[in-house]
């Protein structure tokens, strides 16, 4: 497999940031994304261990993002587009195909209830002519998103890392991090992990942002979708309402909360989200390279330039299915060049954690 090449002095700097900072022995960036890649894969193991002792038949999952729920959507491209944002598939008025993949942060099957962050995946079908199946691997472009501004990571062995200590229980979360990193460390990924987990909003309330940054056209770019004006939204004491009905009925309604939330938006009609860039403006309030630092709006405010359409429906049992062998990955892409460290090391941990699980994975040789 083909990687993409990185300027040397690029290689240098984060292989000597790696190791004064995060005590990470230099090593060439190949061989990181090959570690990372083999701890990606421990982890999955280390979750199927887990989940065996309650289930006996549980499987593989993938790495992070775990349980999710998915439907089918339409991508809609905003009639009045910029010029400059008239890149490829964003042509003004253009339709295409979605499947949308909405999930629970980490990497084990957990009630959805329990403490996490929230994450989206959507799959286009760039070709109109064709129509998007789950396996499909030609003519697509995947947009990967979680309900915080930014990463809780530095950079992609602080991600691996923080994950390995999430698998071995939250009880000892906080003391793990504070003895890795310090005190001052561990509060700041501490604050990251804590900002979305004070409220229960369901799936569709949230906002979704892509935290890393993108190539798009001339300019440099982040993404995110968040709810359309008009959409259902529920104050935070209708939301813990609906919580505690759900922990007095039990089953079904208090360990898949947020699926039968999003079942009931859907039953009732259509969900719609903005999709919105924000566009580069210089590396101090826009860093391209840092994803634990946020791109505020006051300095870059979102525009939308599509609608995230997903019509009335029910759960499909043979779509949810069908999307746990899809494997969502930044590089499924045409016009979103994935940009930065953490986004080079996703492209070969994301596709080693499909491999393992027996998810179709789309070539990247070139």
């Amino acid at each position: 497999m083909r990687r993409d090449p990185q300027p040397a002095i690029m290689t240098l700097f984060h292989s000597l940031y790696l190791a004064n900072y995060l005590k990470v022995p230099i090593m060439s960036q190949d061989k990181m994304f090959d570690d990372l890649s083999e701890r990606m894969k421990r982890m999955q193991v280390k979750a199927r261990e887990k989940a065996k002792k309650r289930d006996t038949s549980a499987t593989l999952k993938r790495g992070f993002h775990a349980k999710g729920t998915g439907v089918r959507g339409k991508f809609q491209v905003r009639s009045e587009l910029p010029t400059h944002l008239q890149v490829g598939l964003f042509q003004p008025g253009a339709v295409y195909e979605a499947l949308v993949r909405f999930s629970n942060a980490r990497g084990e099957v957990l009630g959805d209830l329990n403490k996490d962050q929230r994450g989206i995946a959507i799959r286009l079908k760039t070709n109109p002519a064709e129509n998007l199946l789950p396996m499909d691997d030609s003519d697509i472009q995947d947009f990967l998103m979680t309900n915080t501004p930014i990463s809780f990571a530095r950079n992609p062995v602080q991600f691996i890392e923080v994950g390995e200590i999430l698998l071995g229980g939250i009880g000892g979360v906080i003391p793990k991090l504070v003895t890795k990193y310090g005190f001052k460390e561990a509060r700041r990924i501490l604050g990251v992990f804590l900002a979305p987990l004070i409220s229960f909003k369901p799936l569709q309330m949230n906002e979704y942002w892509s935290r890393t940054s993108y190539q798009f056209g001339s300019t440099q770019v982040r993404f995110l979708i968040r709810p359309s004006a008009g959409s259902k939204m529920l104050s935070s004491s209708q939301q813990l309402l609906g919580v505690l009905r759900s922990l007095m009925q039990g089953g079904s309604q208090k360990d898949h909360y947020l699926r039968e939330k999003l079942r009931e938006a859907l039953r009732e009609g259509e969900v719609r989200f903005d999709f919105c860039v924000q566009l580069f403006v210089d590396e101090k309030r826009t860093p391209i390279e840092d994803a634990y630092i946020e791109w505020k709006e006051s300095d870059s405010p979102p525009i939308a330039i599509a609608t995230l359409i997903i019509p009335k429906q029910d759960l499909d049992r043979q779509l949810q299915q069908d999307m746990e062998r899809m494997a969502f990955n930044p590089w499924n892409t045409h016009e979103f060049t994935p940009l930065g460290l953490i986004n080079l090391a996703r492209k070969n941990v994301y596709d080693a954690s499909a491999s393992q699980r027996g998810a179709a994975v789309k070539s990247r040789d070139q």
